[in-house]
């Protein structure tokens, strides 16, 4: 690296400012300049389009059967200003020659289109497609027997056998009109053995209830063609969707029992590398004032027992384990065992490092430990400034969510009402 890089590096470092930090300041800024000029171009390219249809001296029309629009004009040249001016144009109308051939064509597509399911109108045993308007063609229907075949085409009830029906139509367009006879021929329903039986007694329960209208019940019949009949109610109470809930619940108590311990020992870890700073110093300043690191571990636990009694300071992660080292180390645990346990428990680099510099000093004494301890807390300093810088992006990174969906919206409010003028 050359002077003039070193250079620009101290800067930057004095000025507090990272190349990640700029670019990541700008995004959000972007982001809204770019939507806001992709908006602009959209909006004023669909306003250019309805201008050049109104200066050419022609609004197209809606093609046959479509409806009338509505179109905004500024007319130039009956005042001094320009005068807008409101037009309301109609969609195409057939001519008498147009009206008979759209009618010809329509007439010869006419079984494809009404026949529904059934293969031909020679074969009837569903209901038909009656449309009452197509390609700008106005039809009404009416038939001979509407007991069995209504004017929408549906079937009104079963032939037992087969039955020609005229099916009339009427088609108009604007002022011409002309009427058509369609022969249908219905026949019964195809069932096999299985729903013939069914049909039967279906029919029978009908003669039933037609008989006892005058009771307060229907007495169902106990046999049918020779054969014991039993009933139950077979409404779907839907208790059965009860069991998907329960299970539904437990799959999402579940995963919410692994969510809530995952950000417990997240929490834990924060909390943690947070106070790690503040445990080593008191370590340091503790030692230095001539205590041993035990006689020091035991004031710090000392001191945090007597403010969670006065309600001074909450429960914390590191100090709680610390507390149960010192119970370790009172019921005759060494102290090599027990400050590495308390790592362990811990599962922290910082605190990993922290007890092997403990379980160190216990087997090569004291000769350097100072030294380590003040190393240890400079390091443990810059990572507690790390943790904090990253804690903050992070919030920081939450709150894009809510920026967006809030220029999204405004992007909506936007468009919607020009678009809704353009149209």
């Amino acid at each position: 690296m050359d002077s003039r890089d070193r250079r620009k590096n101290k800067k930057r470092e004095l000025s507090g400012k990272r190349p990640g930090k700029d670019i990541k300041g700008w995004v959000i800024p972007a982001a809204c300049i770019l939507g806001s000029i992709a908006l602009y171009i959209l909006l004023t390219g669909m306003e250019e389009k309805q201008d050049i249809i109104a200066a050419e001296g022609r609004i197209n029309r809606e093609g046959y059967g479509g409806e009338e629009k509505e179109c905004q004009i500024l007319v130039e040249g009956l005042a001094e200003e320009e005068v807008p001016v409101t037009i309301r144009v109609g969609a195409l109308n057939y001519s008498r020659e147009k009206a008979e051939t759209a009618f010809e064509n329509l007439m010869g597509t006419m079984e494809k289109r009404i026949r529904g399911e059934n293969p031909s109108l020679m074969e009837v045993r569903s209901d038909l497609v009656l449309p009452t308007k197509t390609e700008g063609v106005r039809l009404r229907w009416s038939s001979s027997d509407s007991d069995v075949l209504d004017s929408s085409g549906k079937l009104r009830k079963e032939v037992k056998t087969e039955q020609m029906i005229i099916l009339a139509v009427e088609l108009s367009a604007r002022d011409y009109h002309q009427t058509y006879e369609i022969p249908i021929r219905v026949l019964p329903p195809e069932r096999d053995e299985k729903e013939q039986q069914l049909a039967e007694f279906l029919e029978e329960l009908e003669r039933q209830e037609q008989t006892q209208q005058e009771q307060p019940w229907l007495t169902l019949p106990d046999s049918f063609e020779g054969k014991r009949l039993r009933y139950r109610s077979g409404e779907d109470k839907g208790y059965r969707s009860v069991i998907l809930i329960g299970i539904l619940l437990a799959v999402l108590l579940a995963f919410r029992g692994q969510s809530e311990e995952k950000q417990k020992n997240q929490k834990r870890e924060k909390e943690l590398l947070l106070d790690y700073a503040d445990l080593l110093s008191k370590i340091v300043v503790l030692t230095g004032a001539g205590l041993t690191i035990r006689n020091a571990w035991e004031r710090i636990v000392s001191d945090y027992e007597e403010a969670l009694k006065e309600g001074r300071k909450k429960k914390r992660a590191a100090y709680e384990e610390m507390r149960q080292t010192c119970h370790q180390l009172q019921s005759g645990m060494t102290e090599s065992e027990a400050y590495r346990e308390f790592g362990r428990r811990c599962r922290l680099q910082p605190y990993l490092k922290l007890s092997g510099l403990l379980e160190q000093n216990r087997k090569t004494g004291t000769k350097n430990m100072k030294t380590l301890l003040q190393a240890e807390m400079a390091d443990a300093l810059e990572q507690r400034k790390n943790l904090a810088r990253r804690l903050g992006e992070e919030a920081g990174t939450k709150l894009l969510m809510p920026l967006f969906l809030m220029l999204g919206i405004v992007m909506v409010m936007i468009m919607v009402p020009a678009m809704m003028t353009m149209g």
